[in-house]
């Protein structure tokens, strides 16, 4: 072989002259098959020189001996071919892999052919992940995946989010969905750990099929995290790099005509904004200082100055990695200075994935260590603080900033340390802090730490038989500090009220850990036409969670941050706890040439159950249909190119509400102790229910996949439906029982909807342009069937009285239930006749469902040699979102809605007044006016919280990105450099909104919990990301 190549050689150096021109090249691109393959795009490497093939797949094409061909198109793989000395080419090329032949990620992370699954699933490749440059994997997910519903929880430098598939399974418990890496199941908080750089795909398990395999951790679906491994022999290093910038995206409506007092008089040292009109004058504002000064400004409102509180956020990304055949190392650095001055985090990782084959032996290990060291803003701190002070009115960094009159020039006061009028004393504010003060006087520091580890041991007993048993060992540790500088206000700063700030500190260690152990045993084995597949494992898991913390609270020398530099008392305690769980499944599967069945089943014993009812099984059954492959008319059809039913069914079982001990009663240390050397305490509120069982989830859908055109369209189109019983609810009981409430399997709900998913490779196909599109749709809605008893209702967290999440008989799961105005039969609000004022209806009412009716997701992709841009769009609608920042910036009068009418008297819009002959009867208001607009707004405006509810549709362009990769002549002929991609991106870079929604971005949520749509005043605004980003393949 080598002399031949080295003979070649030699004829192509004495011939190279002759063939260094251009020539015209006739070429034919046929498939495997001989067909030809019209339209095809052929173009030489590197350069813009192009062409399509004809009808009959020929082409001519001018180029010299030694260009590369790069032959690609519908339904094809991109093929590269080298021009000879002759002038005739044929090009044979690979179909792309069909619909039913892609490979997808499953149980167990064993590979399967998505034509023999009977459930949906979905795939994402690494670089659509990767394309915006996400810090966090669940954010590159966002608008890609139907049935996927992604929110925000905090827009700092953790970017935590919320993931739920298909909605929920428990109205109380958990409804995250889990995450398998590499085979190990976890919890789905690992998913914001994980560098998205060393991602190969992630494979979305919408329903709950997977649990019969996984257990109840699945039973909310499966995230399935496959990550990149060494692929070829010779090493691959890859460096790359990402600078993205970050701004505030949506602010709430400020009104701007008004300043600091109240009742229309001016108060220079108030924050609300009910003070009189702006006209342009000089005035004071705070309080005169000891030495006679006093800071004036005009009045007159200062635009964006609330923005320009918040810094530009910047994150850097730097990565490396190496691989080879079996080995694969990876190392990130990730630095992130949040929009919060002063926050910053900074998160480092390092991976190693190594397998290697003995005869029928293989051994596989992946380790993965993360480490994030963070300093932020402890907005809890404060707000604990300004609750023992009674000024929760003015709690939450948002508050202080927004609620701050439009005059003030907020940015002045950074240095609090030596401008007087910037000081703890000497702010203007009589009744809040300066934010800048705030953010440096309590802070939030500490370092976590996540090692993620498993080990496979692989045996090929024969062609059709392979055991396997995995250990995982998942470890977290987060060390934490709380500190707070302290202050003492001067005998000036005490005549204005304020009180001292005590230094304090506390220290806190949480550590947790999950050690599994899993051993199964896979069957393929193929009988003529026909292929029998079966599983059987046995699975072990142990929690561990430790969390311990020590407190002082008056520390003696300021700034010491240490617990023995203290008065009093300390502060503190420990909690911990162990659960088990022990599982035995397995599953069997028939296969036949186009149609496939499996039946599964899984059995637990969990320790979070009495020993009566831990032990439960739950079966399952799929199907699948290639109808393209049974019936020969739509084999052969040229419209047709693969079309597939399937259906499957299951039962879970599903104890994410009960937590470790849930059943026992546990006591905690009572209010006032220890006293001295006497010690006391407390049972819990609720009453222990030994023979509580798991909730069940009884699911089935149904879906067809259709490819058409030779897979240039390709549709999915699924229906599920989920019976949701025995769910874990808490009911009032007698305060006799010395329990307040107790727990019970009571409530029941459904939960159904449809998934639309299409593609459209290619859209268009114009010469070297290219337009790829996929979307995707999905419409989720629930019923809550049942509750209790005598009982309707139940609330599932929010504010309650005012406005909350409940669950309600014959409604969605969840919906707002919150105070109203009170309204005649007609709708109308009704007034006082004298006042015009309108009442607070004593009855709270059902609003809106809180999780989305309809999500949409658009992803249209345009290439042209080498340039590639790429959009996505999403859209979210039939939902509501409370804004509580409404109700506090009603107080201070500083929304847009408190100028209405520029506070003048006005009728209040839609109402009515009691007829004073005919009671009962409501007379339409046209001319009684509401004439104390300061009172009204700060009282029962406040008091309804209908005011801040609105619609929370959203459309947003959830990411942008434009990469070129460097054509290959322009690298070098060293060949040191094999690829240099350069890309722009964004993410968020546009919100529309509803006119109604003046406060708050509505995907934005202030728990990872069941509750939805609530968004407060210590959630950061919303931002918009850009930057650059280069990659270098060595």
């Amino acid at each position: 072989m080598r002399k031949i190549a080295s003979l070649f050689t030699m004829l192509m150096l004495v011939t190279a002259f002759a063939f260094a021109q251009n020539r015209t090249i006739t070429g034919t691109v046929t498939d495997e098959k001989g067909d030809a393959l019209p339209g095809a795009s052929v173009r030489i490497k590197g350069t813009r020189t192009g062409v399509a093939a004809d009808n009959n797949g020929q082409f001519r094409i001018q180029a010299k001996t030694g260009d590369i061909l790069l032959v690609s198109g519908a339904g094809i793989e991109v093929t590269e071919s080298t021009v000879g000395s002759g002038n005739t080419i044929q090009i044979t090329v690979k179909r792309a892999v069909s619909v039913g032949t892609e490979v997808v990620v499953t149980a167990l992370g064993i590979t399967r052919q998505k034509k023999e699954l009977g459930y949906s699933t979905a795939k994402v490749s690494g670089a659509e992940l990767t394309k915006a440059k996400s810090v966090n994997v669940a954010n590159g997910l966002q608008g890609k995946v139907s049935g996927l519903n992604i929110t925000s929880v905090n827009n700092g430098v953790f970017e935590d989010v919320k993931i739920n598939l298909r909605g929920i399974r428990s109205l109380l418990g958990g409804n995250n969905p889990m995450l398998l890496l590499d085979g190990v199941p976890m919890g789905i908080g690992y998913l914001s750990s994980l560098n998205p750089n060393d991602i190969e795909d992630v494979n979305v398990l919408k329903g709950t099929s997977a649990a019969a395999i996984y257990g109840p951790d699945a039973v909310n679906g499966v995230i399935v995290v496959t990550t990149k491994k060494g692929k070829v022999s010779a090493p691959v290093i890859t460096l790359g790099h990402s600078t993205q910038f970050s701004s505030i995206s949506f602010f709430p409506a400020f009104q701007q005509e008004f300043g600091s007092g109240g009742y229309g008089a001016y108060t220079p040292y108030e924050n609300w904004s009910w003070g009189p009109a702006f006209d342009g004058s000089v005035v004071e504002i705070g309080q005169v200082l000891p030495d006679n000064s006093v800071q004036t400004v005009p009045y007159l409102p200062i635009r964006k100055e609330k923005q320009k509180f918040f810094n530009t956020g910047v994150t850097i990304q730097n990565d490396l990695s190496f691989a080879t055949k079996d080995f694969y190392l990876s190392v990130q650095d990730a630095i992130i200075k949040g929009i919060v001055p002063d926050d910053k985090n900074r998160r480092t990782g390092i991976r190693l994935s190594s397998s290697r084959e003995y005869g029928k032996f293989k051994i596989s290990m992946n380790t993965n260590y993360i480490q994030s060291n963070y300093d932020v803003f402890d907005d809890g701190a404060m707000g604990a603080y300004n609750a023992s002070q009674n000024v929760g009115l003015n709690n939450g960094l948002m508050n202080l900033i927004f609620n701050t009159p439009a005059h003030i020039p907020l940015t002045s006061y950074k240095d609090f340390e030596n401008n007087p009028f910037a000081s703890y004393n000497g702010y203007f504010n009589d009744y809040g802090l300066n934010p800048y003060f705030a953010i440096d006087n309590w802070r939030n520091t500490g370092r976590s730490e996540d090692l993620i580890s498993n080990v496979d041991l692989g045996f090929k007993a024969t062609s059709w038989l392979s055991l396997t048993y995995r250990a995982a060992l998942n470890m977290t540790m987060n060390t934490g500090r709380s500190t707070s500088k302290g202050e003492v206000p001067t005998a000036f700063g005490v005549g204005r009220g304020f009180a001292s700030i005590p230094g304090a500190v506390s220290d806190s260690a949480n550590r947790g850990s999950r050690l599994s152990s899993e051993a199964f045993a896979n069957v393929n084995k193929q009988f003529g036409e026909f292929k029998f597949s079966a599983i059987a494992g046995h699975y072990f898991r142990q929690t561990d969670n430790k969390n311990t913390s020590v407190a002082a609270g008056n520390l003696v020398v300021p700034e010491l941050f240490n617990v023995a530099n203290r008065t009093g008392e300390l502060a503190g305690g420990s909690s911990f706890s162990k659960t088990r769980l022990v599982s035995v499944y397995g599953s069997i599967g028939l296969g036949y040439k186009w149609a496939n069945i499996e039946l599964t089943g899984r059995n637990d014993k969990t320790s979070l159950l009495s020993k009566e009812n831990r032990s439960f099984f739950y079966p399952g059954v799929s199907a699948s249909f290639i109808i393209s492959d049974a019936i020969g008319a739509i084999k052969n059809s040229s419209v047709i190119s693969y079309l597939k039913l399937r259906g499957s069914w299951n039962k879970t079982g599903n104890v994410n509400s009960i937590g470790a001990y849930g059943l026992s009663s546990t006591f905690s240390q009572a209010s006032g102790f220890p006293y001295g050397a006497l010690a006391g305490f407390t049972a819990n509120n609720s009453a222990p229910d030994p023979l509580l069982k798991p909730e069940f989830v009884k699911a089935w859908e149904a879906g067809l996949e259709l490819s058409l055109f030779k897979n240039r369209v390709g549709i999915e189109a699924t229906y599920f439906h989920q019976d949701n019983t025995d769910q874990i609810i808490p009911i009032a009981v007698s305060s006799a029982t010395g329990f307040t409430t107790a727990t019970v399997n009571a409530a029941s709900f459904t939960n159904e909807g449809f998934e639309f998913d299409l593609k459209l490779t290619p859209l268009i196909q114009l010469g070297d342009v290219r337009i790829n599109f996929k979307g995707n749709a999905t419409y989720n809605t629930s019923v809550v069937t049942s509750v209790y008893e005598g009982l309707d209702e139940v609330f599932a967290g929010g504010f309650n009285n005012f406005a909350a999440n409940f669950v309600v008989r014959n409604n969605p799961a969840f919906v707002f239930k919150a105070t109203d105005y009170l309204r005649d039969d007609q709708g109308r609000v009704i007034v006082d006749q004298i006042t015009g004022e309108p009442s607070q209806d004593p009855n709270n009412k059902v609003f809106g469902r809180t999780m989305p009716l309809w999500i949409v997701g658009l992803n249209p992709t345009v290439s042209w040699k080498n340039l590639t841009f790429s959009v996505v769009g999403e859209y979210k609608g039939g939902h509501t979102a409370f804004h509580k920042i409404g109700d506090d910036m009603a107080w201070t009068g500083i929304s847009k809605a408190t100028a209405v009418n520029h506070r003048e008297n006005f009728v209040f819009p839609n109402s009515s007044y009691e007829d004073p002959l005919n009671p009962g009867k409501y007379i339409a208001n046209t001319n009684v006016t509401l004439s104390n607009i300061n009172n009204f707004f700060t009282g029962v405006y406040r008091d309804v919280a209908s005011n801040f509810l609105t619609s929370a549709a959203a459309w947003r362009l959830r990411e942008a990105s434009i990469s070129y990769d460097l054509p290959k002549k322009l690298l070098g002929s060293a060949k040191l450099i094999k690829a240099v991609s350069v890309s722009i991106t964004g993410r968020n870079l546009y919100l529309w909104l509803p006119k109604s929604n003046e406060y708050s971005d509505p995907d934005f949520n202030f728990t990872t919990g069941n509750t939805s749509g609530v968004g407060v005043s210590s959630i950061n605004p919303p931002t918009r990301t850009y930057g650059a980003s280069a990659v270098i393949t060595f």
